[in-house]
């Protein structure tokens, strides 16, 4: 059957994702399914409409996995694009035009799925995850938080892609025989930050105050272990005041104090646009390291000269010894609790663990809009094997593994509506005022610690 695109024209977001495939598709029969199967309700069963956010991939990588559904299935896909998904899904659901399947995952400005899920509006699609699929999956990718929000054991939220974050830094600077050592602990990284002011150099930089949170979680398992990691997810109340706690918004304070911090970072990351000007002073040299992903490769293909070099490594030990906690960032789909064709969603999330999306996200790559060069934007499924069929390079390398590595999932655990709480402003927002010295690290714990209490309280 032919495909229904739908793409809606809107400028690109201000908040940079991995934005990396969702699509859906149907068998083109209607299944029987559990107390929320709804195929067949209000949508014809042999399409399926998916909602889907556009970002630094592209539309491409949509459009095959789509057309790849489609040719096994023989039934049509309605896909959906938007740069501002947000906005479009809460118009059309207000007018009871309700997705199938959407892929916007958590973590984003607007806190769409955050909100989605407060208000019990997604489905439970544990059964998609049987044990012919969770044995394909990455050990523990289905475990946190990112899948399981309410911490009851039940999956609403799909993990259709994954890259391991850490610091992304300047290798034509940093790096063995460079101007300077990659450092591997805190007090390495600071003792560089001293060099780099000396040659007029900054040492750190972040695109937004949101990019924080691999940092931050991957600095909470550091300090503490997986238990208060976990702990501090579901809203601990000492995880703030616990000399663990305290460890990280001292470290952090310091990484973003005037004597490491590139000047401009603060303002530009409150500016439009302004989190790539950031991320332009770690390739010009301006600024040595930052927080981020391997979607920054594509997102700055535009900008980056040839002969550049990117680097990552994981976020400094506190101690030499210790193991290196490497934070594990998922891209999730899921599927609204009011959505027509429910099982035809779930049978798509299956298809997207296959070989054939597998193969298809490795070989994405993008278009620069200005040159009209295509440069290779791989994605990957978190499936076994997936990560080793990268070609050798800093993509590649950013996928840490090791005995020494312990990877970490998750994100804070869902709660009930708090009113007037912005948990990601809250959380990550104070770190631009700790940076300019309107707000003391004291001041920052104080507030964490309010907020964990409101949490807590708010836990289902």
């Amino acid at each position: 059957m032919k495909k229904k695109m739908v793409k809606k024209l809107i400028s690109v977001s201000l908040v940079s994702a991995m934005a990396v495939s969702l699509l859906a598709g149907c068998d083109g029969s209607e299944k029987e399914g559990g107390d929320d199967s709804k195929s067949g309700e209000g949508g014809d069963s042999n399409v399926l409409k998916v909602a889907a956010f556009e970002g630094g991939n592209g539309a491409d990588i949509w459009e095959k996995i789509t057309a790849a559904f489609e040719e096994e299935t023989g039934c049509t896909v309605e896909l959906e694009l938007s740069s501002e998904l947000d906005q479009v899904l809460t118009k059309d659901i207000q007018n009871g035009d309700v997705p199938d399947i959407v892929y916007y995952n958590l973590g984003q400005a607007s806190g769409f799925t955050e909100t989605m899920l407060k208000e019990q509006a997604v489905a439970d699609i544990t059964d998609v995850f049987d044990d012919e699929l969770k044995g394909k999956m990455l050990d523990g990718i289905l475990d946190g938080t990112a899948a399981q929000p309410y911490g009851d054991g039940k999956i609403y939220l799909a993990p259709i892609f994954y890259t391991q974050t850490g610091f992304w830094y300047n290798a034509n600077l940093v790096g063995e025989g460079k101007d300077y050592a990659l450092p591997t602990t805190w007090d390495e990284m600071f003792e560089l930050g001293q060099q780099a002011k000396a040659d007029g150099r900054a040492l750190f930089t972040y695109p937004q105050s949101g990019y924080f949170d691999a940092t931050i979680y991957a600095m909470l398992a550091q300090a503490g272990g997986t238990d208060f990691y976990n702990n501090a997810l579901t809203y601990d109340a000492g995880t703030w005041t616990s000399d663990e706690g305290k460890k990280v918004l001292d470290t952090v304070a310091q990484l973003v104090s005037s004597d490491n911090i590139w000047a401009d970072t603060v303002a530009n990351a409150n500016t439009d646009g302004g989190f790539k000007i950031n991320q332009q002073a770690v390739i010009d040299g301006e600024a040595l390291f930052m927080p981020n992903g391997s979607w920054v490769v594509g997102e700055m293909a535009n900008t980056t000269p040839a002969d550049y070099e990117w680097g990552v490594t994981g976020v400094p030990k506190w101690s030499a010894d210790e193991n290196q906690a490497v934070y594990t960032f998922t891209e999730q789909m899921w599927i609204p609790a009011d959505a027509p064709n429910i099982d035809l969603a779930k049978e798509f999330i299956k298809f997207m663990y296959s070989d054939t999306v597998v193969d298809i996200c490795l070989a994405n790559k993008t278009t620069n809009a200005e040159t009209g060069e295509e440069s290779d934007s791989p994605v990957v499924i978190p499936v076994k094997g997936a990560a080793d069929k990268l070609p050798e390079g800093v993509i590649k390398s950013s996928f840490q593994t090791g005995d020494d590595v312990v990877a970490v999932t998750g994100t804070w655990a869902t709660t009930a509506p708090i009113e007037g709480l912005d948990m990601k402003g809250s959380v990550y927002g104070p770190i631009d005022s700790i940076s300019n010295g309107d707000m003391t690290v004291d001041e920052w714990q104080a507030q964490l610690t309010d907020v964990w209490e409101q949490c807590a309280n708010a836990m289902e």
